[in-house]
């Protein structure tokens, strides 16, 4: 009796051990799997102005008729978000962009192609951004190459476009402050080059 008490005891001493091997292998693929997932930025395009090159200035008027200047030197990094009363995924946006403005310290200015003016007087009301320059200009769109909203696009207090692309959620507008921290044209650009350096490593 007292050998098969020994062997029962050794058969669960073995499977306690295999399962805490087994319970670190699973750890480490987890640790693998979260890398590869790292967080996608801003989807950005290739069209239009390149990232790292003055931001092209334009003075145009906004939606009350004073005349707004996108571009060139400012006291803070200017955000340009393009939105469309008609875009759902904008009216989500919209109040992140805002607040994330405050947080980080930017001038935010929102951006349309276009439309009835009522329409987006009825926005700027609904959505609450009479304290933000709103602007609706066909070129101001066609500058920058929007093809998809919501579009945004970050320029330092130098004038130099530091990050763009399409933006559908907080981590996608946080990835183009952080672009312009890093100095990496998105965040898709740094998780390339940190691969490459710790390959070379």
């Amino acid at each position: 009796m007292d050998s098969y008490l020994i062997e029962v005891v050794l058969l669960l001493s073995a499977v306690v051990l295999v399962l805490i091997v087994a319970m670190f292998a699973l750890a480490r693929q987890i640790g693998v799997l979260h890398t590869r997932l790292a967080p996608a930025g801003a989807l950005m395009t290739t069209a239009g102005p390149k990232v790292g090159q003055p931001s092209p200035v334009l003075s145009v008027p906004d939606i009350k008729g004073d005349p707004i200047t996108v571009g060139g030197a400012r006291k803070l990094p200017q955000l340009i978000l393009f939105v469309s009363p008609t875009c759902p995924i904008c009216k989500e946006l919209v109040p992140t962009a805002k607040s994330m403005a405050k947080s980080e310290k930017l001038s935010l200015v929102f951006g349309s192609d276009g439309g009835e003016l009522q329409k987006h007087s009825d926005y700027v009301a609904r959505m609450k951004l009479e304290n933000y320059p709103y602007v609706v200009s066909l070129e101001l769109g066609m500058k920058f190459e929007v093809g998809k909203l919501p579009y945004a696009v970050l320029i330092d207090a130098q004038g130099v476009l530091r990050s763009k692309g399409l933006v559908n959620s907080r981590e996608h507008l946080e990835s183009l402050v952080e672009s312009m921290r890093s100095g990496y044209e998105s965040i898709q650009d740094y998780l390339v080059k940190e691969e490459l350096i710790g390959e070379q490593a």
